[in-house]
């Protein structure tokens, strides 16, 4: 049975309003409703959105619409829209005790861009096309290697369960499968596309811009002129997909929310494999997790004036931990209350950069450690964070268990078997970069996103908003930091500053939910970063040095159960004081 919780979208909605709170250095958000009706209304009289009545009747009038020959900025295959149907406005409703957002009225239209060559798989998108518009577009990322459908009509990373969908809010959203198919390919192996030039290259970069491009032609016919603001938002690899855009298509954005961005594939997928080849003869047991996030949360919890099983101050915390008194009785593995010498030299490489024998793109050389912290934290609905990435339930096999092993086994081995040897039955686990020089640099080139030369983005007015999640156990924040300080030195501090804010989310996992050490309550990590990015880049308003994490009930009324300020970098969240779940209790600091 559903329950009807909300009004329709299109006749109400939400906007975000700030006030400050000085003495904690820390912006409170509120949301205060109007109606859409009467916004669109009066954007109408300003002549800036079409008629919802006509566009409501014009929407079926688009699966004949040509899409203009060339209309990619890439070279490609035709482009088609292959259906569009109008889909009713309808409420937020509660359903088996699962909460689903409202909708409003909108066009769906879904298409395809054919390949060139015929052994590529097409690019399969969809575009959701609000009746009520607000003149501005949402391009959604991808996640891991992509290979399916992102809709455009799920909420945004990091949202809270009643943040407005993007959709909801009168953007046109849309998203694709960036080239290819991964039902098409055997389980357990997301990298098999990369034998295909033409997919390799649409994965890497080629496919965002492409549907970027065929979606303005699609609106431009359907509300008779373009969109006046054009955003990305992606986390993951969807986060590497958005600096990619900044880099390389400057003039076709105006903002970019990359959260915890795969900035450097390369560097990663071969910190990846070098993790995992150290665990096949000696496994990290994935029960040992609990063994080191209580060693990393005793060390460093304190450090931002409270003991509450959340490590805030991340970068004070790197050099306090010291997992040597874990050490077995002779070094040999003893169970799992202790780490045997070859499992504390995996731990000893986490921490440790990984080093290349060779420059890969932009001059790089090395991928960063991986901060410590909350390693026992849930990332997603159920998996350990560290054992969903690092350990697996088992230890890496060949070809790799895609039910029991570490996504980093999976998705490393998949990347150099298919993205570097280009041999799926290559044996990774006699894997050398230098014998593979020339083609780990091509593909550095294909995929990476390290080019900290954005003068172009913000010359004409680009914000960018990067977030990273100090216990990603995926990929390492401190890349994020490091492209931060990159950009710095190439532009220098005043540049970095009118168009790129960096916050840190302290104890925020890969996918970002965080729960205290030891099976604690959840940590506030859920945060909206459209509605800033859109203030910034339309009203010059620059998001503040402190934004409100919260976490919330994931039911109506959705009641707050913390909040927590997330920081710019270099701050954290040092408590000061008072109700340890409200941010008002914190100031940001540097460690």
């Amino acid at each position: 049975m559903s329950v009807y919780i909300g009004a329709v979208a299109t006749t109400a909605g939400c906007v975000l309003k700030e006030s400050g709170d000085t003495m904690n250095h820390v912006n409170i958000r509120t949301f205060s409703c109007v109606s859409f009706a009467l916004l669109a209304l009066a954007l109408s009289a300003c002549g800036t959105v079409p008629n919802a009545d006509r566009l409501a009747g014009s929407c079926a009038g688009l699966a004949h619409h040509a899409i203009t020959p060339g209309a990619t900025g890439l070279p490609s295959g035709k482009a088609s829209v292959t259906s569009a149907v109008l889909i009713s406005a309808s409420a937020a409703t509660v359903n088996d005790g699962a909460f689903a957002p409202a909708l409003p009225q909108f066009c769906k239209v879904s298409g395809t861009i054919a390949s060139r060559d015929p052994a590529a798989q097409p690019i399969n998108f969809q575009l959701n096309l609000p009746t009520t518009w607000n003149g501005k577009a949402v391009q959604y990322g991808g996640g891991g290697f992509n290979g399916v459908l992102i809709t455009g009509l799920a909420p945004l990373r990091d949202a809270a369960p009643d943040d407005a969908l993007p959709v909801a809010r009168g953007y046109a959203t849309f998203g694709h499968d960036s080239g290819h198919q991964a039902s098409a390919f055997p389980a357990g192996e997301p990298g098999a596309f990369a034998l295909n030039d033409e997919m390799l290259e649409n994965f890497a970069f080629a496919s965002y811009k492409k549907v970027r491009d065929v979606a303005v032609d699609v609106m431009s016919a359907y509300y008779a002129r373009r969109p006046q603001r054009m955003y990305y938002f992606g986390g993951s690899e969807g986060g590497r997909e958005g600096l990619t855009m900044a880099q390389r298509f400057p003039a076709d954005y105006d903002g970019i929310v990359s959260v915890v961005p795969v900035i450097n594939w390369t560097g990663l997928f071969h910190a990846f494999v070098r993790n995992q080849v150290l665990q096949q003869e000696d496994w990290l047991q994935a029960g040992k997790t609990a063994l080191i996030a209580k060693a990393t949360s005793d060390a460093c919890d304190a450090l931002d004036g409270l003991a509450d099983g959340v490590v805030n101050n991340y970068m004070g915390c790197q050099g306090r931990v010291d997992l040597q008194h874990l050490r077995c009785p002779g070094g040999s593995d003893a169970g799992v209350h202790c780490l045997s010498d070859a499992e504390l030299r995996l731990m000893r490489a986490i921490h440790s950069p990984y080093v290349f024998p060779f420059t890969i793109a932009n001059g790089l050389t090395t991928y960063p450690q991986w901060l410590y912290g909350h390693e026992d934290s849930l990332d997603g609905s159920s998996a350990v964070n560290m054992v969903r990435w690092v350990t697996g339930s088992a230890p890496p096999a060949g070809p790799p268990d895609a039910v029991r092993n570490a996504t980093q086994w999976i998705y490393g081995s998949s990347w150099i078997r298919y993205g570097i040897a280009r041999d799926k039955n290559y044996d990774v686990r006699r894997y050398r970069p230098e014998d593979f020089r020339e083609r780990v640099q091509a593909t550095s080139a294909l995929m990476d996103s390290t080019n900290p030369d954005l003068s172009a983005f913000f010359a004409r007015g680009g914000k960018l908003i990067l977030r990273e999640n100090a216990a990603d156990r995926a990929q390492s924040a401190f890349m994020g930091i490091q492209y931060h300080d990159a950009l710095v030195a190439r532009l220098g501090a005043a540049a970095v500053e009118r168009s790129v804010r960096l916050y840190v989310s302290p104890g925020s996992t890969h996918s970002g939910n965080s729960r205290a050490v030891a099976g604690g309550p959840a940590v506030p990590t859920m945060v909206d970063l459209l509605d800033p990015l859109d203030r910034w880049v339309s009203a010059g308003d620059a998001p503040a040095n402190a934004l409100v994490q919260v976490v919330k009930a994931p039911l109506p009324p959705f009641a707050i159960q913390a909040s927590r300020p997330m920081c710019r970098y270099p701050g954290y969240p040092h408590y000061i004081g008072g109700d340890r779940a409200q941010a008002s209790s914190y100031e940001c600091r540097h460690s």
